[in-house]
């Protein structure tokens, strides 16, 4: 007899987005790419949605909740790369970037947010939804889905941590162990 989970998180990288190849963003407003609506009805799960504030995750939270209220959550947030946003990768000074990979958690790019403050932010975030124990649906960016991915495996956050592809889920089911909740990852497609 298979075990129940106590309570399951969808957590989805938000659809395709259009910007130039090799363009730097993370909290700069880019637009969905066409089609991006075949992504989200893919998409499965239930209970309460929780999105970034950017657009191109509300409005796919909004396609996924239907009827229901999306909850914008800031924490949910891309890193923000501060004066190195909307450039290309290629026109950052290449000793600025050497900075940044000589210190990565605690260098700031472009002037913006630090790793270690995404992953704060995102530590808390986490707690509030796994103290709530029910389900949910988070819509957010790659930077956060890595750091929660982590969390789900219960292990610190690494740099070498791959996100999810763009449109992609990854569905954890929690079970309660000996009154804590441990979480088993199922990837969707």
């Amino acid at each position: 007899m298979a075990i129940e989970p106590s309570f399951s998180v969808l957590l989805a990288r938000h659809p395709p987005v259009l910007v130039a190849a090799g363009q730097c963003y993370g909290r700069q407003d880019v637009p969905l790419a066409p089609g991006w609506e075949a992504f989200v009805e893919r998409w499965t799960g239930q209970g309460t949605v929780y999105a970034s504030p950017a657009q191109r995750c509300q409005r796919a939270a909004a396609l996924l909740a239907g009827e229901a209220p999306v909850l914008t959550d800031e924490r949910l947030l891309e890193m923000d790369f501060g004066a190195w946003e909307g450039q290309s990768w290629s026109d950052i000074p290449r000793e600025a970037l050497d900075d940044w990979a000589s210190d990565p958690f605690r260098y700031r790019p472009g002037g913006g947010e630090n790793v270690e403050t995404l992953i704060a932010r995102i530590n808390a975030f986490w707690r509030d939804i796994v103290e709530k124990a029910a389900c949910c649906r988070v819509v957010t960016h790659g930077g956060p889905l890595r750091v929660m991915a982590a969390l789900a495996e219960n292990r610190d956050f690494r740099m070498e941590d791959p996100a999810p592809p763009q449109g992609e889920t990854i569905l954890l089911h929690f079970f309660n162990k000996n009154g804590s909740f441990v979480a088993q990852k199922q990837p969707l497609r």
